[in-house]
């Protein structure tokens, strides 16, 4: 799935996701490790191939601020 980009402007490589309970967790990408997003992990394993659709999905439905033109 193609991700959308960082508010830093850069289009991450990949997701990194950080463990938050058993319930929630983390998800950044790789750019600039500053901007977060919180996000269910419908108690599916952190490394676990389900999660990371979870997490992607949350990165790609955060709002980020409209440049201005």
């Amino acid at each position: 799935m193609k991700l959308k980009p960082c508010p830093c402007g850069k289009t991450p490589s990949t997701l990194l996701i950080a463990d938050n309970g058993p319930k929630w967790a983390y998800v950044y990408g790789d750019c600039c490790n500053e901007w977060h997003i919180e996000f269910r992990t419908m108690y599916n394993l952190i490394d676990s191939e389900a999660c990371m659709e979870l997490a992607i999905e949350a990165w790609n439905r955060a709002s980020r601020k409209e440049e201005s033109e």
